[in-house]
């Protein structure tokens, strides 16, 4: 059988001008054939590549994005996450971080084309100057977001037989410092401060049960009376109130299942609690028929459930005439946490209010707390041997 005449479906080899041009045919994602040819100088290198790519659509390795472009393959993959069950939040963080950064940077190259240098050099200019405000580089979180987002969605342009290999397995990744959560939270005495300045606040009961649990702000806004043992002095989270694309909120279960958990809080807050209670069975007679109330604890005037995007803005707007250190909702949280390891509490503990997933991540989160805590059960240690040694 001549060189040219190769068998049926092994493709053929042809002499063109000073090389040989090799060529073959395999069938594209869409079900239509795809015919693909290179060049080369010579009848034995065209037989090599031949070869090897007639072996890949033999065992359904094959590859083929054609002309589709990031942008457009993106735009697709983001239309098929729904159909994956992810959650709402998940679904528009993922659509934040294709729609705002990576169409803009990458839409417009081949996805076949798609390097890791490319990539590599995409995401140090994020980095750089990549706020959309032009006031300079997205921090370690948002970078993250991006690298995970670029891992899937190209993963699965492996797995629906675009590419061979996803190139985010080639990206040099640059390591970031953990951020320290514990450089700017509140002390205790600082809380107390904070606590007793919004007093007459209406939203107290919510701003007291935060910086004493430790729970998310969502987590929060997702209480229910239910939810709450007053004579136990104890809650469970069963839910999370989320806000999506500065939509309305949406009630979703716990963030994880280390989430779901119990919360032991102490008797101040449960006295607040009581009170609140009261106040809100008040606040149902004023309003009548008006009442929208289900059983949330942290509601409006009419039974609604706190906003958490309002929550947010209220503590801001509370702290901002205090002399106190700027913080967030989750910094409280963080304060919690911190005062809880300060004072020798041990971090499983610490895990278990927190809803961590592990007591690993608790340790990596809270480092910095750790040598104190260190030093603190050293000298007890100490002690200890000192009074048995008497």
């Amino acid at each position: 059988m001549s060189e040219n005449r190769r068998p049926k479906g092994t493709g053929s080899i042809r002499e063109r001008g000073d090389g040989f041009e090799a060529t073959y045919s395999s069938q594209g994602p869409d079900g239509r054939q795809r015919r693909r040819s290179a060049s080369f100088p010579t009848r034995t290198e065209a037989r090599r590549w031949l070869t090897a790519r007639t072996a890949e659509v033999a065992d359904g390795r094959a590859t083929d994005a054609g002309a589709l472009t990031v942008s457009q393959y993106l735009t697709d993959w983001l239309a098929s996450l729904p159909l994956q069950g992810l959650e709402a939040n998940t679904l528009a963080w993922y659509r934040s971080a294709v729609e705002r950064h990576i169409i803009p940077s990458l839409g417009s190259t081949k996805l076949a084309k798609l390097s890791a240098t490319r990539i590599e050099a995409f995401v140090a200019e994020k980095a750089e100057r990549g706020r959309l405000d032009g006031s300079g580089g997205l921090g370690p979180t948002s970078i993250r977001r991006l690298v995970v987002t670029l891992t899937k969605s190209l993963g699965a342009a492996v797995r629906k037989g675009l590419l061979t290999s996803n190139p985010m397995d080639r990206v040099e990744r640059t390591r970031t410092p953990q951020e320290d959560v514990t450089e700017t939270v509140w002390t205790p005495e600082q809380m107390i401060v904070f606590l007793d300045a919004v007093g007459d606040d209406r939203l107290y009961p919510l701003w007291q049960t935060a910086a004493m649990t430790g729970l998310r702000r969502e987590e929060v806004c997702g209480l229910q009376w239910g939810d709450i043992d007053l004579p136990a002095a104890v809650l469970s989270v069963k839910r999370a109130r989320v806000q999506v694309n500065r939509g309305a909120p949406i009630t979703k279960g716990p963030k994880s299942p280390a989430s779901r958990r119990v919360v032991d809080f102490d008797t101040d807050t449960r006295d607040v609690l009581k009170a609140w209670k009261v106040a809100q069975l008040e606040e149902q007679l004023r309003a009548g028929t008006a009442w929208a109330g289900d059983g949330w604890v942290f509601t409006n005037e009419i039974g609604e459930p706190v906003h958490p995007e309002y929550v947010g803005k209220r503590f801001a707007k509370l702290t901002a005439g205090l002399d106190l250190p700027r913080i967030t909702m989750r910094q409280l949280r963080h304060s919690h946490a911190t005062a809880l390891l300060a004072a020798g509490t041990h971090p499983k503990i610490v895990q278990e209010r927190l809803g961590h997933s592990s007591i690993k991540v608790t340790m990596d989160i809270y480092s910095s707390v750790l040598p104190t805590m260190q030093r603190d059960a050293v000298e007890k240690l100490a002690e200890m041997m000192r009074l048995s040694g008497k």
